[in-house]
Order: structure tokens, then sequence, then C-alpha cells
């Protein structure tokens, strides 16, 4: 059986490292912890898992304290985990039963990240030890060799109310020290800069550095789809509903029919009583002419929530029998959800 270093850094962590830590005791041969300057007892709490305990000065500088956790690394392969991540029994056993399969044929292994109710994505997990680096000092990634294989188990993300407030605006004040420093900022620093004051709720300034951005070279088509998505979004909540119409229905034609662009337009339009060109948007999701992608695929629901617009496009424009069949096939679906039941006493 090939061995496993698990890596971690932390700040200030103990309501969180030591439920994962005892979630990682059972699969790891090595835990690695790196604290980043904790001045509550969450060294403490790690030394009681393991003894390589680290201090890293920090830098705001994500992958530098990854990085360097990666350098303290023995086993043969390496994992990565978040403080505020978890593992249960059965994910164990199956890590467990995948280090026996290894040596694999790969050096890099992907497995699903549970985020959310909403959203579980697959990410790189773990890498063979001396194959991959940390890149980026805000959302960063690892930089691994092609040869990527997929892996059934999953880790969960748990954060708590605690951790959510104190994390609240970390990553913006990041990227505004970085940008009052003059640090040269790539199209992917941009990209998430961008998004993090649009999480922040500074519309105005997400949409001047999404122009920016979109001037940047190195650019990645599906953040291009993202952040048009973004943008359109931070137009509507200015109030500005034309404005996101425009630059949803131009990302469209730049960048062909997704289906959340789609969905976004034609929501907006139905929501400014443009009925028969709302219409359009939806009928193109429910007649498979639209595509997802990596961003907006999980579990967004826009087959369904497609019908239930269009039925009502139709209603309002007098179609009421078109409009109920649509509201048929959405109710057979989901004939408990809140908007068919509001719909029901329409189309009975």
């Amino acid at each position: 059986m090939s061995t496993l270093s698990v890596c971690i850094i932390a700040k200030n962590e103990s309501e969180v490292i030591g439920r994962c830590l005892a979630c990682v005791m059972n699969f790891a041969d090595e835990i690695i912890v790196v604290d980043t300057g904790s001045s509550d007892n969450t060294k403490y709490i790690a030394s009681t898992y393991t003894d390589k305990v680290y201090d890293f000065p920090w830098d705001d500088d994500f992958s530098a304290a990854r990085n360097f956790s990666f350098s303290k690394a023995t086993m043969d392969y390496i994992m990565w985990i978040d403080c505020d991540d978890v593992i249960d029994d059965e994910n164990q056993k199956k890590i467990i039963k995948f280090k026996e399969m290894l040596p694999g044929t790969a050096d890099t292994y992907m497995a699903d990240y549970y985020i959310s109710p909403e959203l579980t994505t697959t990410v790189i997990r773990i890498v063979k030890r001396g194959t991959s680096r940390w890149i980026g000092f805000v959302h960063e990634y690892l930089e691994t060799s092609p040869n990527k294989i997929r892996v059934d188990f999953m880790v969960t993300h748990m954060k708590t109310v605690n951790s959510s407030i104190r994390d609240n605006g970390r990553n913006l004040r990041i990227f505004e020290r970085k940008e009052a420093k003059r640090v040269k900022l790539e199209s992917r620093d941009v990209l998430y800069y961008s998004k993090e004051l649009y999480w922040n709720g500074r519309y105005a300034d997400a949409i001047k550095k999404i122009r920016e951005y979109f001037c940047m070279d190195g650019k990645w088509l599906e953040d291009e789809i993202q952040i048009s998505i973004i943008e359109g979004s931070c137009f509507g909540k200015l109030g500005d509903s034309s404005a996101k119409i425009d630059v949803l229905s131009s990302a469209i034609i730049k960048y062909g029919m997704n289906n959340r662009l789609l969905y976004d337009c034609g929501l907006e339009l139905y929501y400014n009583s443009r009925y028969s060109e709302a219409a359009m948007y939806f009928s193109a999701i429910l007649s498979g002419f639209g595509f997802d992608s990596a961003y907006f695929s999980d579990k967004f629901e826009f087959v369904f929530n497609s019908l239930i617009f269009e039925s009502c496009c139709l209603w309002y424009l007098g179609k009421k029998d078109a409009g109920k069949r649509l509201h048929e096939k959405a109710k057979s679906i989901h004939p408990d959800n809140e908007a068919i039941l509001s719909n029901e006493k329409f189309f009975s």
C-alpha cells in the first residue's frame, strides 16, 4: 500500500481543526499542519494528532503556505484538506481502499467536493509527491501534470457561523493590499478580484474590475462566461435592468447558448413583462439547444424552472392551453413546488 501525507494550513481554527483531524487520522500515514499565526489554541489541538506542526509567517499568500506544507511531506502521495472540511466514515473507507490501488497510472487524482446543497464540484485532491505546486495568492490552485484520474470519494465543506464571519471580506482585503503595493495581477487574479467585489456587495467597483479583466490576455472561455453572468447580476443589483439584458444577450451572441446565460436573460425579460422575448430564451433551454458549463450545471434546475416561466409567459401572451401543458409537465417533476402550487389556480 502506498503512503499518504495529509497537508493542512491553519490560522485560528480551534473551533473546527479537531473535527477535521479526527477524520484524517483514520487514513493518513502522516499529518502536516502549517500554522500561519494563530492566537488561539489551534496549534495545541493539532499537536494532539500529529508531531508535525510548523509555523509559517503569513504574507497574504495562500499558495506560499500550501507549498510550504507540501515541502514538509515525506510520504508517496499528498492530500490537501481545509480545517473546516470533514470526511464521513464511508468516504474514509473509500480513501483507504483507494490507497491500496496506489501507485496507479496517474500523478493526479480528483475527487468530489461537497460545498453546499446547491453545489458539488470536483477538485484535485491527491497528487504524487514532487509533481505539483500551488499557484495564486488567493483562490489558489494546483498546477499538476495533465494525467488525471477521478476517484470515488468525497470531502464535505462544513463552515461554521463563526468561521464565516471571520473570513468575511478577508480575500477582498488581500487583493486590495496587493493592489496598493502595486503587485502585478494576472488575468486570473483580476477575475477573482472582480468576484470578491461582487460577493462583498461592491457592484459598481466589480463592473469596473470586470471590464479590466476583459482587456487582459490569458483568459479561459469558461471564466469569461461566468464573469459575464456576474457582470449582468451587478447591473441587476444596481437596478439597471436594460444593462443586465444587454450584457447577457451580448454574451450569448459571443459564447453561444449557455443555459445559465439563457435562463438569466429570459428571467430578466420576464420580470420586465417582455414575455414574447423571454419565452424564446426559455424555449431554447427546453428544446435542448443550450449547454451547461463547469460553473453552472450542478443541481440548478434549468429545465424545471424554464418550464415554469415559459408556461407563465404563454399565459400572459394569451396562449393558455400551451401554457397549461408546460405547467402540467413541470408539475410532474415537482408537484409540491411552491411555484407549481401557486400557478395551479391559474391553470386548473
